[in-house]
Formats: C-alpha cells, structure tokens, sequence
C-alpha cells in the first residue's frame, strides 16, 4: 500500500516541481511584473510558494484541529493532488486568448501558486507523517527513505516533463499538467479504501 503512494507520489512532484522550472521561464518571459509602475524581478516568483506556506500552515492546523477526524490521510493526499491540478485551470484561464507578446499579470500566477502550495501541504507532510505511522516498527526508516526517493524520482520526471514547455502550446502544456495531477488524486482516490484496508487506520 505505501509503495502504491509512493508511485502516485512521484507523479504529484513531477507537475508540482514546474515551479522551479517552467514556470519560472513562464515568470520570465509570459508575466507581468509592474506594480505601480515598478517592475518586480521575475525571481521574486521563487519567493511565493515559501511565502503561502508560512501564511497557510497556521490556518490549515486551525482548520485540521477543528475538523479532526473528518477526513483520512490518503483522502487528504487525493484533496492535495486535485488542487494542484486546479491550480493549473487558472493559468489555462489567464492565458485563453493571448496574443503574441501580451503578458498575464503577475497576480494570476500568484493565485496559482497559492492553490498548488495548499495541494502541497495536504500531501508532502500527510504522506510523510503516514509513512513513519503505519510503517512496520523495523522498517520505518527504510519506508520513509522509500517516500523521500519518489520525491527524487519526481524531481526527475519533471525535467522531461519540462522539455515539452518549448514544443507544445502554452495552453496545452498546462492542460497536460493539470491532467496529470488531477489523474493522480483520482488514482489516490479510487485506490482509497484497498489503501486503508492495506495500510490500516489511514
């Protein structure tokens, strides 16, 4: 059951690491950084995803404490790879009907990033957190290797992914990155109760 995750788990990371490779050519070239006739430094966009999560976390355990119990980890991961997929729904939006050279604002990427970064938190540390509570006691350190290595081996599929930025249509790259992620919470999702059943109080 963990290792299913774990595979699902390479795919999350595989479209959620664009953020420091697509996109940020997206940040580049596509975005307009003017604030009050002040231009931003691109790079700033690196800055946002740390920036929602010291912002989110405090909400997201208010939230958690107040709903404990209401959901199960596996289903809080299979929540956390369908936002990721709806945040690219936005940048889809944004850039609908673009001509050559006309730049979305920057604010249209911050949402996204927003919503990708809350995907985030209800799947890195909820997987993480599974992973050493339902891990047999002698394998915990193995098993949460396990989890970090798909994170490795996301990192690295989304180098490939990232190669199709430059030959496909803008609109259709991030479709494909929001079919990706979402087919991965729907995979998460339907494999939810053979998950629990297999790792036990998920």
């Amino acid at each position: 059951g963990l290792l299913g995750l774990a595979v699902l788990n390479i795919l999350f990371w595989a479209v959620y690491e664009q953020q420091g490779n697509t996109l940020q050519l997206f940040a580049e070239h596509n975005t307009d950084w003017r604030v009050f006739g002040w231009e931003m430094p691109s790079t700033w966009f690196q800055s946002f995803n740390p920036a929602f999560i010291f912002i989110l976390v405090p909400l997201i355990n208010v939230l958690s404490a107040r709903c404990k119990g209401t959901m199960s980890s596996i289903g809080k991961m299979a929540v956390g790879a369908g936002l990721l997929g709806a945040s690219f729904l936005i940048l889809i939006f944004a850039i609908d009907g673009l001509q050559a050279g006309e730049k979305i604002s920057f604010l249209w990427l911050a949402l996204c990033t927003l919503i990708y970064t809350l995907g985030e938190l209800y799947l890195s540390p909820i997987g993480l957190s599974l992973f050493s509570k339902v891990s047999p006691p002698r394998l915990v350190g193995m098993l949460m290797g396990v989890w970090f290595l798909s994170a490795f081996f996301g990192n690295y599929l989304s180098g490939y992914i990232g190669g199709f930025y430059e030959t496909m249509p803008k609109q259709d790259f991030f479709v494909l990155l929001a079919m990706l992620a979402a087919a991965t919470g729907l995979a998460i999702y339907l494999l939810k109760s053979w998950l629990k059943k297999a790792v036990g109080s998920a």
